[in-house]
């Protein structure tokens, strides 16, 4: 568990300082612990260890209290991560507000903005995202779709079909994916 927080906030602190005028230790230190999206991500992380633990009175105390976190966390980020999706280091939120997400597995490095949903469709399954993608604010990932390594889904798409590796996904998933968006410089 510890890893995976060191993993994702060192990748949070990357993305801060990278103007002259940011190199001051509480913007790079201090500022990635004071948004709401790294705190969800900590809660995510605790969770998904809290059922894990091997001692049954210790694993309920654990649960219990990540319930009561949880429930906090959603009411005052409006985030909500399902403990049982297997993520890999490096998640990050940089904004608040209507993130959903369901999916079977996330890669690592990934990247949500504000009102990202990974969803998931009764019945049919949940998504699984490959290593390094970044969703775009408003995006909606919707049912047991397969999104390849350094892909995007633009700001406001839907995706309701799969994703090859390197695309941009743009509007309906249907009309518009351009081959080879990876090779452009991918923000972190």
């Amino acid at each position: 568990m510890f890893e995976l927080i060191r993993a994702d906030i060192a990748r949070k602190i990357r993305g801060f300082g990278v103007r002259p005028e940011d190199q001051t230790f509480f913007r790079k230190r201090i500022t990635p612990f004071l948004e709401f999206g790294t705190f969800a991500v900590m809660v995510y992380r605790f969770g998904s260890w809290a059922y894990t633990v091997n001692i049954p009175v210790i694993r309920q105390i654990l649960i219990t209290l990540y319930l009561f976190i949880n429930v906090f966390c959603m009411a005052i980020t409006g985030i909500h991560i399902a403990r049982e999706t297997k993520i890999g280091p490096g998640l990050v939120i940089h904004n608040f507000s209507g993130i959903l997400v369901l999916a079977k597995e996330i890669g690592h490095s990934c990247t949500l903005n504000q009102s990202a949903s990974i969803m998931n469709v009764r019945g049919v399954g949940r998504a699984t995202i490959g290593n390094n993608v970044y969703f775009g604010a408003g995006c909606k990932v919707v049912g047991a779709v397969t999104i390849g390594d350094n892909a995007w889904v633009a700001a406001g798409s839907v995706v309701t079909k799969n994703v090859p590796s390197g695309a941009l996904a743009v509007a309906r998933s249907r009309q518009v994916t351009k081959e080879g968006y990876a090779d452009r410089k991918h923000h972190d």
